[in-house]
């Protein structure tokens, strides 16, 4: 860990940066004065390069003309709008495509970041067996508690592939302990999955609360992923063998 001092319209913060495995570098601030902005955005834990990803940048059109393409940009777009409806009523979203790389992850943070942005709320994003293991450490440090707190109170909380994770009892009870709260105090969570919700191998107590608590959203069966590796191949591939 490292420290420094940052000045933003002249007042002094303490940061600390840590370099965090799969994310790079973070920065926290503990003063709450610079729990915004910048500060906001950071301690997300939205990956550095998606963190100025906003709704446009998701691009539908990749889609063609798959009905779910123009249904999924109808909700994505009720959801920024209207969020403050949304939060009213603790009700998040359920993204889910069977097919690996349709962008799921990716839409999850352009409307967290959207939100963040227009309502200045506060979001967090984890996969959930980054969760399930955090959970493991039994919270061995003040970190630990602190970020597990963070996750389960956050007013937005993107849940990211759900349903991957081996169904065991510990399992279903840390999911439905994180899930039933955040049910009870409204917040909304935003899930991604590969399954359906009704194909989701985890507790009944738990499809019972996500389905109460989101909307569902499906993403067509279309692997951008593999679309952007064939395009920036076929780029590179020309950038090689052009000849000049």
């Amino acid at each position: 860990m490292k420290q420094e001092t940052i000045s933003i319209d002249e007042m002094t913060y303490l940061l600390d940066e840590y370099d965090i495995q799969e994310y790079g570098e973070a920065v926290f601030s503990d003063d709450p004065k610079a729990q915004n902005g910048k500060f906001r955005s950071a301690r997300s834990m939205i990956p550095f390069e998606s963190l100025d990803k906003r709704a446009q940048d998701f691009e539908w059109a990749l889609y063609g003309d798959d009905p779910d393409s123009e249904n999924g940009r109808k909700m994505a777009n009720a959801f920024v709008l209207n969020f403050q409806k949304f939060r009213r009523a603790g009700k998040g979203l359920y993204l889910h495509s069977s097919t690996k790389g349709t962008g799921k992850t990716y839409l999850s943070y352009c409307l967290a970041n959207e939100v963040m942005a227009r309502y200045d709320v506060n979001v967090k994003f984890t996969s959930v067996l980054e969760y399930l293991d955090l959970t493991k450490k039994g919270y061995s440090s003040a970190a630990d508690k602190e970020e597990k707190d963070g996750i389960m109170r956050a007013t937005v909380l993107i849940l990211d592939d759900i349903g991957v994770e081996v169904s065991k009892e510990w399992v279903n009870t840390t999911l439905y302990q994180l899930i039933n709260y955040r049910y009870a105090n409204k917040l909304i969570t935003i899930f991604t999955s590969n399954y359906p919700l009704e194909q989701l191998k985890v507790d009944d107590r738990i499809k019972d609360r996500i389905n109460f608590m989101c909307l569902p959203l499906h993403i067509p069966e279309v692997s951008i992923r593999a679309m952007e590796t064939d395009r920036e191949n076929s780029k590179f591939i020309r950038e090689v063998f052009e000849t000049k």
